[in-house]
């Protein structure tokens, strides 16, 4: 995937109060720091300001992820939404991000984006909401058919056999 730059020159010298609108339309890529995407789709609206330019927008992405049960792989879609600001003129404050416009004029979405679809993700997706898993023994996926392993029920557990949840 190319780098999300977006020329904005225009806007930064445009009078307080003036609107761009910047289309999302990207391909399969990588964000960085083990984010990838299969698309991001959306729109985000600029609207310059006195020292910034403020970027809202809904964006809608698919990553690929594993199932936490079976370790196959999942599509999973996010959707959603983006705000953030961009500073005029670059600014330096230790250990904050701080995203700016740079001084040709381009702003850089890959940053903030990959940011939002990490803080977007759950940290447990499933393949389907029954998903077996793996076996213990062998590490066959239950979700194809029993593997034939024999698994006892550690005998300081036997008693919590009794109760069974209503839908069982």
């Amino acid at each position: 995937m190319k780098m999300l730059r977006y020329r904005v020159g225009a806007l930064v010298s445009a009078p307080i109060g003036s609107r761009m609108v910047l289309s999302l339309e990207e391909g399969p890529g990588d964000l960085g720091y083990g984010v990838a995407v299969d698309y991001l789709r959306g729109e985000i609206e600029l609207v310059r300001s006195d020292r910034r330019l403020l970027a809202s927008g809904t964006v809608s992405t698919q990553i690929p992820v594993e199932c936490a049960r079976c370790l196959e792989p999942v599509a999973l879609p996010l959707t959603f939404t983006f705000e953030e600001a961009f500073h005029l003129s670059p600014v330096d404050i230790p250990g904050e991000n701080i995203y700016a416009v740079t001084d040709d004029g381009y702003l850089f979405l890959t940053a903030p984006l990959r940011e939002h679809i990490m803080l977007h993700t759950p940290l447990r997706v499933l393949c389907k909401p029954d998903c077996r898993g793996l076996c213990p023994e062998c590490g066959h996926n239950l979700n194809e058919g029993d593997c034939g392993c024999v698994r006892e029920l550690d005998p300081r557990w036997a008693a919590l056999r009794a109760f069974r949840l209503p839908s069982e």
